[in-house]
């Protein structure tokens, strides 16, 4: 066996030709440089992944970091909400004793208030009281019918109703360019009361100063003593002595004038029933139930109504108020400084 194998050595020189060396030498290189190279990737993959790793760690580090920080700014917002709840409770607590201190107050306004619109009333009770002592009550159930603003064009068809009837008025009259202060000695011949209404009848004039009412007032009575012979005392203010216009003028000159006219031997009259002839254009059967309704259930009347140019209805109606007035149980005079004022109150 042995010298086989020497011989095929001797003649094929050994177990293996340079090419079958060649091969393995070849198939050994082959698997040293796939071994190097599975190595190699190995080597890069798991360096990659080292990186990879390394970065996500360092991203999870600074999202934690970031979390950290953002819980911290919570923690601190909290803290500071709940420094702002402490403070705003505080604040609450001293809102809630004022608000109970400012409603005690407002209770104590409101008593306040009361009491003064209660003294309030007492003293507007008593401004609104007559300004000067007047004539009683009369006796029985008499009525003054009372004219005022004229003489007018409708003065004479006023005379021939009231005399028809055989009744007896009272005439304030103005002397002014649209009345006809002319007709006065008819007014006075026919028995009526010739009494005094200024001699303007302009409320911005009159009611300026007291001064200024009084040369009016004596304008009125110089003409009328010219004209008749004799001087007035009966006497009604422009608006009433109640009137509010003159306070535009001069604020509490009513409350002056009603005193001193008085004084001075004037009788000045307002009324209790109201025809409401000044007010518009009244019917003529609106005017008489004005005044019959008004009446009704009085014991004595002192009728407002007008003789101005345009009270044309008033004139219509005069007859329908009489006949009305007498079948109430009234008889008619002429007022006198004897007669009652049926003042209002001054509310200037």
């Amino acid at each position: 066996m042995c010298d086989k194998i020497k011989l095929m050595h001797e003649k094929g020189g050994g177990f293996m030709t340079k090419k079958t060396k060649y091969y393995i030498l070849l198939g050994v290189n082959i698997f040293l440089v796939l071994a190097l190279s599975i190595a190699v990737f190995g080597f890069v993959k798991r360096n990659n992944d080292y990186k990879d790793a390394k970065t996500e760690i360092k991203h999870k580090q600074t999202t934690i970091e970031q979390q950290t920080k953002t819980n911290k700014e919570l923690e601190e917002k909290l803290k500071q909400s709940e420094d702002n709840k402490a403070s705003i409770q505080a604040e609450l607590d001293t809102t809630k004793q004022e608000n109970e201190s400012l409603e005690s107050e407002n209770a104590k306004l409101k008593t306040e208030i009361t009491q003064l619109k209660a003294k309030k009333a007492s003293a507007v009770s008593s401004a609104n009281k007559p300004a000067v002592p007047q004539n009683p009550q009369p006796t029985g159930k008499v009525c003054y019918l009372t004219f005022d603003d004229g003489p007018s064009a409708n003065t004479l068809k006023i005379l021939e109703i009231l005399n028809r009837y055989n009744v007896k008025a009272t005439f304030f009259v103005v002397d002014n360019a649209q009345t006809k202060i002319e007709y006065v000695p008819q007014i006075h011949a026919a028995g009526h009361t010739i009494g005094l209404h200024t001699a303007s009848h302009n409320y911005a004039k009159i009611y300026s100063s007291v001064d200024n009412y009084f040369a009016d007032l004596n304008a009125i009575s110089s003409k009328v003593n010219s004209l008749i012979g004799l001087d007035s005392k009966v006497l009604r203010f422009p608006g009433g002595s109640s009137n509010t216009t003159s306070r535009k003028y001069c604020q509490g000159i009513m409350s002056v004038i009603a005193p001193k006219v008085t004084e001075m031997g004037y009788t000045y009259f307002d009324w209790n029933v109201d025809s409401g002839d000044a007010s518009g254009h009244l019917s003529s059967s609106k005017i008489a139930s004005n005044v019959l309704q008004q009446a009704r259930n009085k014991t004595s009347i002192c009728v407002l109504m007008h003789d101005a140019v345009g009270k044309v209805t008033t004139v219509d109606a005069l007859s329908a108020i009489i006949e009305g007035l007498i079948n109430q149980g009234f008889y008619f005079a002429p007022l006198t400084t004897e007669s009652h004022g049926y003042h209002h109150g001054i509310q200037n």
